[in-house]
């Protein structure tokens, strides 16, 4: 018998509550990038470098901290996994060998991750994937036990690396630590300098403040956090997938207790973590070797409550205007994901609009609400014409070597 032809999956062989996940992670990601694309750099580990918040501006931050930040990247990776784990197993069942077409689409990742990284934004997250996808895959065949065993410990490491360097910071010469502390308690010429660079800078200096920030990510926060992270947060995800909580094969009450003790677990530690760190005025060396543990840690059970959340309200089929469109952004997760970084750039930097530190963080929160409505309706309307985002459609084309039919008025033979 002679092996299929590989194609795209078709949008009627779709998993929903997959897409719905997806859809739910990507436009909750933008809480947490819209203040590194609106901010300078050091505010986001330290707020108080823009002077006092005020009320709402605390309550802002409290809320992207306590709920946001590293929930929906977590989600992402879970979904990454299980879809690696799917994608493969697809193509093995129709004769072709999935492995091969995974490792050809995880280069072609890598490729647009580096674009995107340099050309557009350094807070890029494909790079990372493409990476961890091409070592992930090497265990898929461990049993789930063992894929669970391996992702705590893997989840576990970047905590140590974290003391370290805190431990590093506390210990290194006067001269050496005032150099460094800069980077996280920037005085005022050098704020100054960053924001005139956004505001009215050429897209040339921006580029190479962008690359040197990428050297930072792509090299020292990868080995310290997303290799580890990454790379056992997927393995949960083949579990999970395995195991058919992704597909919403679990009864109301599962999902309801997923929620309950996943949400209520995280944010004990997070709201914990973060008044620990308020209360210390964001002192770098407690940041790394205590705070910032709270948030870390207690990000996976918050990350699985909201998935136990999400299929929960999916399983009682309410709220159904919203969770299709929903969907509709999770089928079009790669090219909205690159949309947000285009419009992003285009409102902060200065090749656009230059508003780069012009908005306080609850403003910050409108332009979030702003996006995320754009994204929702041109996302169901896109679809109701086209069977895929035309960034999908490119990375497809590029995976198979064959060109997917886009519009929905022209069927696969």
């Amino acid at each position: 018998m002679m092996p299929t032809t590989a194609k795209p999956t078709l949008p009627n062989e779709r998993i929903q509550s997959l897409d719905l996940l997806r859809g739910f992670a990507l436009l909750g990601i933008l809480l947490i990038n819209i203040q590194l694309f609106g901010l300078p750099n050091a505010s986001f580990a330290n707020p108080s470098v823009m002077g006092d918040l005020s009320t709402p501006d605390y309550f802002s931050y409290y809320i992207v901290n306590v709920f946001g930040e590293l929930k929906f990247m977590t989600i992402f990776s879970i979904l990454f996994g299980a879809g690696m784990l799917l994608f493969i197993n697809r193509l093995n069942d129709k004769g072709l060998d999935g492995a091969k077409f995974h490792v050809r689409r995880m280069i072609w990742l890598l490729l647009f991750g580096m674009l995107h990284a340099y050309l557009i934004w350094f807070g890029d997250i494909l790079v990372a994937y493409a990476i961890v996808g091409l070592v992930a895959v090497l265990l898929r065949k461990m049993k789930d036990s063992w894929k669970i065993v391996l992702c705590a410990l893997l989840y576990l490491i970047p905590m140590g690396f974290f003391y370290l360097v805190g431990s590093f910071f506390e210990n290194m010469p006067p001269e050496m630590a005032k150099e460094t502390m800069a980077d996280f308690s920037p005085g005022p010429e050098l704020l100054t300098a960053e924001i005139d660079l956004c505001q009215i800078g050429s897209w040339f200096d921006i580029f190479v403040k962008r690359a040197q920030l990428n050297m930072n990510y792509q090299v020292g926060s990868f080995f310290m956090l997303s290799l580890w992270r990454t790379t056992g947060i997927m393995l949960l995800g083949m579990v999970l997938l395995n195991n058919g909580v992704l597909v919403a094969a679990k009864s109301k009450l599962f999902y309801f207790l997923m929620a309950l003790t996943g949400i209520g677990i995280g944010t004990f530690f997070a709201n914990e973590g973060f008044h620990r760190i308020v209360e210390t005025k964001w002192e770098i060396i407690y940041f790394f070797k205590y705070g910032y543990q709270f948030n870390y840690f207690g990000s996976l059970f918050t990350s699985l409550g909201y998935i136990g959340l999400i299929l929960l309200v999916y399983q009682m089929k309410i709220l159904r205007f919203f969770t299709k469109a929903l969907e509709a952004v999770g089928r079009m997760a790669f090219t909205n994901y690159l949309c947000q970084s285009i419009i992003c750039s285009i409102i902060f930097y200065s090749y656009g609009f230059g508003m780069f530190a012009r908005y306080s963080r609850t403003e910050l929160l409108v332009w979030v609400l702003l996006i995320w409505i754009f994204q929702l309706i041109s996302s169901s309307i896109w679809l109701k014409y086209y069977k895929m985002g035309p960034f999908e459609w490119l990375w497809r084309y590029l995976t198979y070597k064959e060109k997917p039919q886009l519009s929905l008025n022209v069927k696969y033979q």
